[in-house]
């Protein structure tokens, strides 16, 4: 959260797992969650020990940017049938803009857990964009 420079916004998080999430990452959650760049799961959880797959990181680093993302766009993918409909604009949207790429063959591969490596990547690039 740091690198997107985020105000803190007093936001309370309303996760019904909040207490699972460490007292070392409430204020990052909570910011992120204000900004709405994460929104949680559709029960209400946040899930905080849970790995994000690459179509949640592709739509949180979108959000984060402010990209306005077109539901079920063509992404380019040689997979683009497996990615979501809610993640396929922001995929399109990072890939044009060289934030996201993809693995062997071209394919997203929506559904797999993002590495740190892949998640390191994109925020660099992401940083990158936003200084310029």
């Amino acid at each position: 959260m740091n690198a997107l420079q985020l105000q803190d916004n007093g936001a309370k998080l309303t996760f019904t797992d909040a207490a699972e999430i460490g007292a070392w990452a409430r204020k990052a959650v909570a910011q992120a969650a204000g900004a709405g760049i994460i929104t949680g799961r559709e029960d209400g959880t946040f899930r905080p020990n849970a790995e994000i797959t690459r179509a949640e990181m592709a739509m949180m680093v979108a959000r984060a940017l402010n990209l306005a993302v077109e539901t079920n766009a063509a992404a380019g993918f040689a997979d683009d049938k497996d990615i979501p409909a809610w993640a396929k604009g922001a995929a399109a949207a990072l890939k044009r803009m060289g934030i996201i790429d993809g693995k062997g063959g071209n394919k997203f591969d929506p559904q797999a857990a993002a590495s740190r490596a892949e998640a390191v990547t994109v925020l660099l690039q992401m940083k990158a964009r936003m200084s310029k």
